[in-house]
């Protein structure tokens, strides 16, 4: 029952974002086509994406962005040997600061019951130079955050002095860049100006200008959106 909790309230979000809060179901200028999958196979019956993982040679840093200024909780560092670290952390039980319990211990308690975790990966030795997709489009493009208040969090992300790729409310102009490069439609996806340009036009379809992009400490661009779609006449 928890599983079907879980999609139900997801349901519940998507119809709320920004992406579908303009493009109503049966709308036939809309660029949304709902989906019309029917029940899931019945062998992956609780199924859940448990967490998204990370490589880095910048694990310091990295903790301290996720942990100390997004407000993620570690749950543990696991030292494989004296070179290479696998570090988990996530947010409350529930998936949101304020919900459930608190502590790391608890947390990792219950890790394989939680959703929406970070694991980072180091290899502290390695002599690889990563490359984040803001620097380079790869099948990686981006985290997405949800947020209660989208313009207090850009206030308080600057006065932390987190890289802003897009500024709240602020549109999309450029052919080219850490963003675009993320979104896979950068100066790797080669020139195809009109279609680039009519991206652009298209964005507000979708809200792209209601969201807030900013790189973490490694180059990975991180999205966040606002839980109630804000209007534009927030700010």
């Amino acid at each position: 029952m928890k599983f079907f909790k879980v999609i139900e309230r997801l349901s519940v979000f998507l119809l709320a974002s920004p992406v579908y809060s303009c493009a109503p179901t049966g709308d036939p200028n809309s660029p949304i086509v709902p989906g019309t999958d029917g029940p899931a196979p019945a062998a992956t019956l609780g199924y859940a994406i448990n967490h998204f993982g990370l490589t880095t040679t910048n694990l310091k840093a990295m903790k301290h962005f996720y942990g100390d200024i997004l407000g993620m909780r570690l749950l543990f560092d696991a030292h494989v040997t004296p070179e290479y670290t696998v570090t988990y952390l996530g947010y409350a039980q529930g998936g949101r600061n304020g919900t459930g319990f608190q502590t790391g211990a608890e947390l990792a308690r219950d890790k394989n019951n939680l959703s929406g975790l970070l694991e980072l990966v180091q290899f502290n030795v390695s002599e690889d130079h990563l490359v984040a997709s803001t620097r380079r489009s790869n099948t990686f493009s981006h985290i997405g955050l949800i947020v209660p208040d989208i313009a207090k969090t850009q206030e308080y992300l600057e006065g932390h002095g987190v890289k802003i790729l897009k500024r709240y409310q602020a549109p999309v102009a450029q052919f080219t860049g850490p963003l675009q490069n993320a979104f896979g439609i950068g100066e790797f996806a080669g020139a195809h100006i009109a279609a680039k340009k009519a991206l652009i036009k298209a964005q507000s379809l979708i809200g792209l200008e209601m969201l807030l992009m900013v790189e973490d400490p490694d180059g990975n661009m991180v999205e966040i959106q606002q839980q109630d779609p804000p209007s534009k006449s927030v700010l």
